[in-house]
């Protein structure tokens, strides 16, 4: 059983909109207790910091118009030196509607290519100890997600 939460976390008041979460460590075959207070505090700061990278590392789309109202969130893993482990993968995408949904794989690039510019990412190394290392960040140009 793997024990998640999710957080948004707005980065700025301009454009884009970067939220993030995290997934509790896994343990094999194993019910995870609930993180400690302190502990979630500390992974919050720590996405806060990756968020705050990453969001300086994306270009929307130019053409993008309407499309600016998909969200896209992206599941990336690091290691404890700040590279990606694999490629980002898309999650989920909200706000694609039939006459968009052309626009929903660019968003999705845009979203992937600013996690790829920006490593390595910092992030202090106790949370790696802890055995976090796979993040959701979630992009909406459009300001909400």
């Amino acid at each position: 059983m793997r024990q998640a939460w999710r957080a948004s976390i707005p980065l700025a008041l301009g454009l884009p909109f970067v939220s993030a979460g995290c997934t509790a460590p896994r343990t094999a075959g194993a019910a995870v207790a609930p993180v400690p207070a302190p502990e979630r505090a500390a992974a919050m700061r720590a996405i806060q910091v990756a968020a705050d990278q990453v969001k300086r590392c994306y270009r929307s789309p130019r053409s993008a118009g309407a499309a600016r109202t998909i969200a896209t969130t992206l599941t990336v893993r690091y290691a404890p030196d700040g590279t990606l482990i694999g490629l980002p993968q898309v999650a989920r995408q909200s706000g694609v509607t039939p006459e968009i949904s052309a626009q929903a794989e660019r968003m999705a690039e845009a979203a992937a290519l600013a996690v790829l510019r920006c490593q390595p990412i910092r992030l202090p190394a106790d949370l790696y100890e802890n055995g976090w290392s796979e993040f959701q960040l979630t992009f909406s140009p459009g300001g909400a997600a």
